[in-house]
């Protein structure tokens, strides 16, 4: 069975003026397994604070989205494309694979996850020390700006990969993924909330 992985976007939390403790309510309420806290608009201060709150009030899996930085305060972190090219270009690894071994050497049994996106990026992603991919998008959102929407081929995609996969994207609790480990819920678990509140 698809188990929920929340996605706390903490911009998204704010708009909702939902706090991290109401969200965390949320969570159980939803029987959510990992939770991804994502913050593009606070200073690393309060992001390792959040944090630190978070692993305060949440039991299960908390996951990091792009800080390495931040990974010490969490079970995990997730990175995008970009973010591990920026980290292989900023050390002067000469592969993905590379870059992924050092950064199994800085977070060690952490969980390291990994955004895909088509066919290509999954077998990629097949010889890296991954715990497992996000793969998306799912459909279109309203909080990102996707150009590539899977859909149902998400289902396809996921037999490609031997790391457990997360869609992602516009993912709503009760849509039906396939043999996905994991489906990806941002903003619908604030609005099924808010409506049941």
């Amino acid at each position: 069975m698809t188990k929920i992985y929340g996605l706390c976007d903490k911009e998204l939390l704010d708009y909702f003026e939902i706090s991290l403790e109401e969200y965390v309510k949320i969570a159980h309420f939803y029987d959510v397994e990992w939770i991804q806290y994502r913050d593009k608009k606070s200073d690393i201060e309060q992001k390792r604070e959040n944090l630190k709150l978070l692993k305060k009030i949440w039991s299960k899996t908390l996951i990091v989205n792009d800080h390495i930085e931040l990974a010490q305060f969490a079970d995990g972190i997730h990175l995008g494309q970009e973010d591990l090219l920026s980290f292989l270009e900023s050390f002067g690894f000469r592969s993905r694979y590379e870059a992924v071994k050092a950064l199994r050497k800085i977070v060690g049994k952490k969980v390291i996850g990994l955004s895909t996106h088509n066919e290509e990026e999954i077998k990629e992603a097949n010889i890296l020390d991954l715990d497992y991919i996000g793969l998306g998008a799912y459909r279109h959102s309203g909080t990102k700006q996707v150009e590539n929407i899977l859909g149902d081929r998400v289902k396809e995609l996921v037999k490609i990969s031997r790391h457990p996969v997360a869609v992602i994207g516009g993912v709503r609790v009760y849509d039906n993924i396939g043999s996905a480990a994991f489906k990806v819920i941002g903003s619908d678990l604030f609005k099924k909330w808010l409506t049941f509140s």
